[in-house]
C-alpha cells in the first residue's frame, strides 16, 4: 500500500505558473495559432451569434462559423490576395475581408489586422494598460476607415502569455462581443 501512494505521488505533474518578461513582443511574433470560442454581432436592428473557429498563420487567416448546434454559417478564408468567404451554399470573392462580410452578412469587424487587436497586442497612441501591461483599452483604425472601440476585460496566462479571453468591440453601427475559450499555439 505504502508503495502505490508513493508512485502515485511521484506521477504528479507540476504546473509551473509564469509569464516570459517579453510575453508581448513574443506573442506578436507568433504567427501561428488557433482559437475557439463565442462572438456576438449586437445592432440595433438585430442581434446574432455564433461560435467561432479562427486559424491564422504567417500566410493565411481562416475563421468558421457556426450556429449553437454546429451548422456552419459561414468560412471565411484570407491571404494577402483578399478573402473568399463561403456563404448559403455560395462563394464570393473580394480583396477586402471586412467589405465582403459586410454585404453578404450586413455585419462588421476589423477583419485586416485582426491578429495584433485580437491577441491583445497593438499599441499605438489610443492605448490604455494595466499594472501587467495587458491591453485593456484601444482606438483601432480599420483600414476602410471605420474607428472601433476595443476593450479587454479578461485575460488568462497560457503558454507563458496573457492571452484575451473577453473583448467587446464598438463602432456607432454595430457592437462585437467576442469570448475566447481555447488559444493554441504551433
Amino acid at each position: 500500500m505504502f508503495f502505490l501512494f508513493i508512485s502515485g505521488c511521484a506521477q504528479k505533474t507540476s504546473t509551473i505558473d509564469y509569464v516570459y518578461p517579453d510575453w508581448k513582443t513574443r506573442l506578436d511574433h507568433h504567427a501561428k495559432w488557433q482559437v475557439q470560442g463565442k462572438i456576438a454581432f449586437i445592432s440595433s436592428e438585430q442581434r446574432q451569434s455564433a461560435n467561432v473557429n479562427w486559424q491564422h498563420d504567417e500566410l493565411h487567416s481562416d475563421m468558421i462559423l457556426t450556429s449553437f448546434i454546429g451548422t456552419r454559417i459561414l468560412s471565411l478564408k484570407q491571404n494577402a490576395y483578399g478573402a473568399e468567404i463561403e456563404y448559403d451554399g455560395d462563394v464570393y470573392t473580394d480583396r477586402d475581408a471586412s467589405l465582403l462580410l459586410y454585404r453578404l452578412t450586413g455585419f462588421t469587424i476589423p477583419l485586416n489586422n485582426a491578429a495584433t487587436w485580437l491577441k491583445g497586442t497593438a499599441d499605438n497612441e489610443h492605448t490604455q494598460f494595466d499594472e501587467l501591461n495587458r491591453l485593456t483599452s484601444l482606438i483601432w483604425h480599420a483600414e476602410n476607415g471605420q474607428q472601433w472601440q476595443i476593450t479587454y476585460s479578461h485575460y488568462i496566462k497560457q503558454d507563458g502569455y496573457w492571452l484575451p479571453t473577453k473583448l467587446s468591440l464598438k463602432n456607432p453601427q454595430i457592437r462585437i462581443k467576442i469570448q475566447l475559450n481555447d488559444w493554441q499555439f504551433n
